[in-house]
């Protein structure tokens, strides 16, 4: 038994493949689905533009980012 602290709340659990609790598993997957519906309409948008128009926590959007669930999320480019 291998036992994590929750990515998300920080609750110790028994690791079981996701790096989230039971309990956030669900707010996670809540939560992806408002950033994946907001990014096939900006496809380049920030990660903290996409935090303020879903309403989900940057920290949560930074993290799917680390574990490559949001490739399509790059830093917005300025032009000259």
């Amino acid at each position: 038994m291998r036992l994590k602290n929750c990515k998300r709340c920080g609750k110790l659990f028994t690791f079981q493949g996701y790096y989230v609790c039971q309990a956030c598993q669900e707010r996670d997957t809540i939560d992806f689905a408002k950033i994946w519906e907001y990014v096939q309409s900006h496809p380049r948008v920030s990660a903290l533009e996409l935090s303020r128009e879903t309403g989900v926590d940057a920290s949560v959007v930074l993290r799917f980012q680390r574990e490559g669930r949001l490739t399509a999320v790059e830093k917005k480019e300025e032009t000259e």
